[in-house]
C-alpha cells in the first residue's frame, strides 16, 4: 500500500496539472480575437492613416521600458489599464493625443476574462521582447483617420 500511493501520486498530479493548462487561453488567440481589431501587430508608417490604435510592438516597447522590463509588473499595469484606462496610466502620451484612450475592454468585449486578460498580457511581453521604440525624429503625430 505504501508504494502504491506514490505511484497514483505520479500518475494522477502531471494529469491533473495537463488538463488545467489545456483549459487556459492562448495569448494569441486572445490578441486574434480581441486587440487586432483595433491595433495592427507591428509598426507600419505607411499604414498610418489606416490605424484607429497604436501598434501593439510600440506598446509594448513603451511598456516594457516603463517597468524595467519585469514580466510580473508589465503583466500587471497592462491588465489594469485594459479593464481601466486612465491618461495618467498610461506609458505614451502622443498615441492618446492621437488616438484617445482605449475603451475599457469590457465596454467593447463584455465577456473577457480575468484569465484571458493575463494571458494576452503574457503573450505580448514574450511575443514583443524585441520591440524597440523608434528614434525620436522618426516617430509621427499624425491625425486621426477620421479628422
Amino acid at each position: 500500500m505504501r508504494i502504491l500511493v506514490p505511484v497514483i501520486l505520479a500518475v494522477l498530479v502531471p494529469a491533473v496539472a495537463a488538463a488545467q493548462t489545456t483549459n487556459l487561453p492562448s495569448g494569441r488567440d486572445v490578441f486574434d480575437k480581441s486587440c487586432i481589431t483595433c491595433h495592427f501587430e507591428h509598426r507600419d508608417p505607411a499604414r498610418m492613416s489606416e490605424m484607429v490604435a497604436p501598434p501593439m510592438d510600440m506598446m509594448a516597447a513603451h511598456l516594457r521600458q516603463a517597468v524595467s522590463g519585469d514580466r510580473a509588473a508589465f503583466i500587471l499595469r497592462l491588465t489594469r489599464y485594459i479593464k481601466a484606462p486612465t491618461a495618467e496610466a498610461a506609458v505614451d502620451t502622443m498615441a492618446i493625443q492621437r488616438f484617445g484612450l482605449m475603451p475599457s475592454i469590457h465596454d467593447t468585449f463584455p465577456d473577457m476574462t480575468d484569465s484571458e486578460l493575463d494571458a494576452v498580457a503574457g503573450w505580448i511581453y514574450d511575443y514583443y521582447a524585441d520591440a524597440q521604440l523608434p528614434a525620436a525624429g522618426q516617430r509621427q503625430m499624425g491625425r486621426k483617420p477620421s479628422q
